[in-house]
């Protein structure tokens, strides 16, 4: 008969500093969730919705846009408008309903190519350089909006003029992340950083591409940048999909990908926690599809039938009070003064990270279904050797933390030398392993709050000795889920 069991782990650090790990066996219980303040969100499908306003900026592209915190709103800067081609230094804002210009104490200075981010720590809106402040020329300064004017910032060092750079603002380590661009005569792959007083140039041992015009976003559900695409100035569109966790940049091989393009719109849904990919420009062709990036794959999501045209150039951002991708302006063929917004469906997922432990047999396998409210969510581990008769399944709220500590921790002390624990095992569930697999299965509760709730979890494969003693074998990679609809 199969049984199963549920294992605590319980940590300590002693006087010497040597994390012991003690386990027990219990009973195991039916797994209960305390309900979190989630946000509730229809369960309607995708969609971009245009939006009708009494009136709007002119049609224009190549500008920034950003939320501004402070009064709760979108605001987007300068561009360049058709008919004869102007660089704009305007400042206006998106309520949902209202366009409104603003007249910035000190004024702004007029721009094209630029990118701009919020600094969540302070709620400052930065802005780089760009082409500035005529239409040919090239910029390197910082300015930072207040919440009432642009405040240039006297830094010490910064990135050479330039435009077309990708821009994200690190919410963790608190600083704005830089990487390449346009200069007037070459495209580039430095990564720079700005910590709100100076800028300082990053040498990672791994460096992407040059590139100029690719999607770049910081992704705090991964805590990481992410970034995808763009173009190398000469021949090359681009299609990789690239990640910095603020010490080095790494590639990822994603199953499913958009296809290589370039000036898209990309923002980080913080609701429901993914990277949204918007349109862009294959080399040949203006796109209008969307993507989503859950952290090992991109997934394509099917929307309403309308979407924008001008989807290449685009001022955009995301409104975390309204839970909106908002996009305006840009080029589609002509230059567009619609505004647009973006509604994500709540669709769960579940994506892998970190390293697995193999056996003789190769890495054990940690494979899922989309988790769901009032739906059984299965967990399997297969390519399981037969001398693994229990696969524990830690299912945890953290991978960064656990018991005071952080993650990953080292199963050296359990024998598992250079294998690590990816997950808080808040719970552990035990079960058996056969035909070269294992299966944990329960069902979340009907209850909406769950929604958009984030659990990590991992196999760990455990081999019982004639003695009643064990013995750990391997272990999969880190699994990541959000519970959808």
């Amino acid at each position: 008969m199969v049984t199963e069991a549920r294992i605590e782990l319980d940590s300590y650090t002693d006087s010497a500093s040597v994390i012991r790990v003690r386990i027990r066996t219990i009973v195991m219980r039916i797994l209960t969730f305390v309900p979190f303040a989630a946000a509730l969100a229809s369960a309607l499908p995708a969609q971009w919705t245009l939006m009708a306003p009494i009136s709007s900026p002119s049609a224009r592209r190549a500008g920034a846009a950003a939320f501004d915190a402070s009064q709760n709103r979108m605001l987007f800067v300068g561009g360049i408008q058709p008919s004869p081609s102007t660089i704009l230094g305007q400042t206006w804002s998106w309520n949902g309903s209202l366009w409104t210009q603003l007249a910035p104490t000190g004024g702004t200075v007029a721009r094209w190519g630029h990118g701009m981010v919020r600094n969540t720590n302070n709620n400052r809106l930065i802005v780089f350089g760009g082409r500035s402040p005529t239409l040919s020329a090239f910029a390197n300064d910082t300015q930072e909006w207040t919440g009432t004017a642009w405040q240039t910032i006297a830094t010490a060092n910064a990135p050479s003029a330039r435009h077309q750079y990708g821009f994200a603002f690190d919410s963790v380590r608190g600083c704005a992340v830089l990487f390449g661009g346009r200069t007037s005569t070459q495209t580039l792959a430095d990564t720079w950083e700005y910590d709100g007083a100076n800028w300082t140039q990053r040498a990672p041992a791994t460096t992407p591409p040059a590139r100029q015009e690719m999607a770049m976003v910081y992704d705090a559900s991964l805590g990481m940048v992410v970034m995808f695409g763009g173009f190398d100035g000469t021949s090359t569109v681009f299609g990789d999909t690239w990640v910095y966790d603020g010490n080095d940049w790494a590639v990822v091989n994603p199953a499913v990908a958009p296809s290589a393009r370039y000036r898209m719109a990309a923002v980080y849904d913080s609701v429901r926690q993914r990277t949204v990919l918007f349109g862009g420009y294959s080399g040949t062709a203006i796109l209008t599809d969307t993507h989503e990036f859950i952290g090992d794959d991109w997934r394509p999501v099917s929307t309403s039938v309308t979407v924008p045209t001008a989807s290449t150039e685009t001022y955009h951002g995301y409104d975390p009070v309204r839970r909106k991708f908002v996009l305006f302006g840009g080029f589609g063929g002509t230059f567009s003064s619609q505004v647009w917004e973006y509604t994500g469906a709540n669709t769960g997922y579940f994506s892998t990270f970190g390293t697995a432990c193999p056996t003789v047999l190769g890495e054990p396998l940690l494979t899922s279904n989309i988790p769901r409210i009032n739906q059984p969510w299965t967990v399997m581990v297969n390519n399981v050797p037969t001398t693994c008769e229990i696969v524990l399944f830690a299912f945890g709220l953290s991978n960064t933390t656990w018991g005071g500590g952080a993650l990953p921790f080292d199963l050296a002390p359990l024998g598992l030398g250079g294998c690590n624990l990816l997950v808080a095992p808040d719970l552990i569930n035990v079960q058996l392993a056969t035909g070269g697999m294992a299966m944990n299965t329960f069902t979340f509760p009907n209850n909406t709050a769950l929604l958009n709730q984030r659990m990590y979890t991992q196999g760990i494969l455990l081999d019982l000795l004639p003695a009643g003693d064990w013995t750990l074998l391997a272990s999969t990679k880190g699994g990541r889920a959000l519970i959808g609809q």
